[in-house]
């Protein structure tokens, strides 16, 4: 794929493919602009999955290739060559995390972007879950009240909990850093004796410190910005949350096997695509409609 080494290479890159246009996404290994532009890619990530799931509820007769390439940074490299006019019949979607607030969104033709930090922030909603909880117990929704309850409950508190950790994090991002360890996130999340999961406060506060003491200055607003919780917390984290939860329902109130997070995910992704098709999601979709406007190819 030698014709690729070039950005009229990768403008023809779909004419390779036989499609429409090609869609670079993040997701699996990290890979450089010189990788990609030789022609490396991954094929199967859970990025596709989503990516895949969304361009079938707003592009269904068009053809795409979805490559995704891990790196932001490489991702981001590719939307400024469309931002600029280098390259065409190319497409980028990728999470939106803290860009907005920092000023470092890209916006032109056929560059999308999650609504919240990640995609795992917009598919792991409550009532995504409740529909992937419904379809894997084999629930009748009249019949899960105590099940709906919890899942609102524990929402409710997930917001409380990580309201402040949430909002220091996006603070941290205006000085290039973080409060909650990317490597290992599972950290924050606590296993209560009955199974419950919650936010791991202690771990938090941790975290806080060293982040504190990394920068070694006071810590102040570059620019003023509004988080929420559940949208705006490190998707990964999130995602464990709510999966925990779902488990958690599945297990101990409906006696069922333990669940495969990535069996759990692929569930998910595709409840979520039916309830953007259904019209659920009002808040998603206006975004997702606005995000597609743009999208020519």
């Amino acid at each position: 794929m030698s014709f690729r080494r070039t950005k009229s290479g990768l403008t023809n890159s779909h004419l390779f493919f036989g499609v429409d246009a090609v869609v670079y996404l993040e997701g699996g290994t990290s890979l450089s602009r010189e990788e990609v532009d030789n022609g490396v890619y991954a094929d199967s990530t859970n990025d596709i999955m989503f990516w895949k799931t969304i361009f079938r509820v707003y592009r269904p007769e068009g053809k795409y290739k979805f490559c995704s390439i891990g790196s932001k940074k490489t991702v981001e490299s590719i939307a400024l060559d469309i931002k600029e006019g280098r390259v065409n019949n190319i497409i980028v979607a990728m999470d939106r995390d803290f860009d907005h607030i920092n000023g470092k969104l890209i916006e032109a033709d056929n560059i999308i972007y999650t609504f919240g930090y990640s995609w795992e922030n917009d598919v792991w909603n409550k009532t995504t879950l409740m529909e992937a909880f419904c379809t894997l117990s084999g629930a009748c929704k009249t019949g899960t009240q105590e099940e709906m309850g919890i899942i609102d409950s524990y929402y409710r508190d997930c917001a409380s909990k990580l309201k402040w950790a949430t909002r220091i994090d996006a603070l941290l991002s205006q000085y290039d850093n973080s409060l909650f360890d990317r490597d290992s996130y599972m950290r924050y999340v606590k296993i209560e004796k009955n199974g419950m999961p919650t936010v791991n406060r202690e771990q938090v506060k941790t975290s806080m410190s060293l982040a504190r003491q990394k920068l070694d200055r006071p810590i102040v607003r570059k620019t003023s910005f509004t988080v929420s919780s559940l949208v705006d917390c490190y998707g990964h984290l999130f995602a464990e949350y709510a999966y925990r939860i779902l488990t958690y329902l599945l297990e101990k109130i409906r006696n069922n096997p333990k669940l495969p997070k990535k069996y759990a995910t692929s569930m998910v992704v595709e409840k979520f695509g039916q309830l953007l098709l259904n019209d659920s999601l009002p808040e998603l979709i206006r975004h997702y409609d606005s995000e597609f406007s743009n999208v020519v190819t």
